[in-house]
């Protein structure tokens, strides 16, 4: 299998967490298919030195200055072939936020790739702005077929769509040209089916090699996000402040972090929540490691990967009905709640109660059984095969 994959994220040197979980993807697919050939295509997504803001003038020259100095290149680590060419990109409404030139610098990309790696079998497109856009731009120009994973829920996508102004029905259109469609859950399938009507379900993998139980176990629960008004962190606080004997500690940032530092005082929740900020991949892995259970208080999730890897931790999972989480927990592996600070107060005492009735083996077979490297790649290798 030759691949030339177009992610709308990606991480770069200045937001290293921005569509990490595409990187890990893309890494996870290398070392379970050697044998492909994998090109990534980059522009600079994602980079704060690359976005040019309309009322930020005196910085905005200086990108543009340093900009002029940007090179291209490639990087090959582990079967896989990243190549950079640079492209600024500003809002929507001035040459449609530069997308010609971006189209241009993937253009010169997938040409860079194919000159070293022949013809890819299919052009991958990760997450639909402006990926779709450049996936049906070389689609059409060097006959190669789309795979696209939609990665932005319900009413973010349709918030996206009705943004992009003069550009929505061109990339609709190009939507509608490719030949593979997926989504990350039935939910997810549900909410964007008014704009793409067709499309298969590809389950997002958790690495079971990286996440994995451990001895130790300490004495706290976690939660895991962004502080942003649909995680549901406020509800979370509101659920802790009716739960005896439980502390919580939650990683993450955001714009609502002041907010619920002064809602734990106002709660006086002090002595039970801490915040801890953002950590690294490591460090999530470790504090999953050593949590009693996780607790999802989501507002919407189009799939929940962080309750995948607690799971692969063997640690059991309480979440709120939100979508996706709604197809992942089972009695054997934790609590459904509703979006409710008392139903999920309640759930979370029961678990506390409760927490010797979900062994550990059980939740990490599950995670292996439905969510592993393995699994998820066997269904991708199927439905690239069906399309190339």
């Amino acid at each position: 299998m030759n691949l030339f994959i177009v992610p709308s994220w990606y991480p770069s040197a200045s937001n290293p967490s921005y569509g990490i979980f595409i990187q890990e993807q893309v890494a996870m697919m290398s070392r379970l298919r050697p044998d492909w050939k994998i090109g990534v295509s980059t522009w600079g997504q994602g980079d704060s030195e690359k976005l040019i803001w309309v009322k930020d003038h005196i910085k905005n020259f200086g990108k543009i200055s340093r900009h002029g100095y940007d090179k291209a290149s490639l990087k090959k680590t582990d079967g896989i072939v990243e190549y950079y060419q640079p492209a600024l990109s500003w809002t929507k409404r001035f040459r449609k936020g530069n997308l010609r030139e971006i189209i241009r610098c993937n253009e010169l990309n997938y040409q860079g790739y194919t000159l070293e790696h022949g013809k890819p079998d299919v052009i991958v497109v990760q997450a639909c702005y402006p990926g779709a856009l450049i996936g049906d731009y070389l689609s059409k120009k060097y006959d190669v077929p789309v795979h696209l994973h939609v990665r932005l829920g319900g009413f973010m996508f349709e918030k996206m769509i009705l943004e992009l102004g003069t550009m929505r029905r061109d990339l609709l259109d190009s939507i509608s040209r490719f030949k593979l469609i997926t989504t990350t859950s039935n939910f997810h399938r549900g909410e964007v089916e008014k704009w793409i009507p067709e499309s298969k379900v590809l389950y997002n993998p958790v690495d079971t090699t990286f996440f994995s139980p451990a001895k130790t176990r300490d004495d706290f629960v976690l939660a895991i996000g962004r502080l942003e008004p649909e995680k549901g962190f406020e509800l979370l606080l509101e659920a802790i402040h009716k739960v005896d004997g439980v502390n919580i500690k939650i990683i993450g940032s955001g714009s609502k972090e002041p907010r619920l530092r002064s809602k734990i005082k106002e709660l006086k929740l002090e002595s039970k929540v801490e915040l801890l900020g953002e950590k690294s991949r490591e460090e999530v892995r470790n504090y999953l490691q050593r949590c009693q259970f996780l607790v999802l208080p989501s507002h919407y999730e189009t799939f929940g990967n962080v309750l995948l890897e607690a799971m692969a931790c063997g640690r059991p999972v309480v979440s709120t009905k939100c979508g996706g989480p709604n197809e992942i927990i089972s009695d054997e592996v934790g609590f459904l709640s509703s979006v409710d600070a008392d139903d999920l107060a309640d759930k979370i005492k029961a678990m506390r109660d409760r927490l010797s009735t979900f062994p550990e083996s059980i939740i990490r077979k599950k995670a292996e059984d439905l969510y592993s490297p393995d699994v998820w790649i066997g269904k991708l290798e199927s439905l690239l095969k069906e399309m190339s």
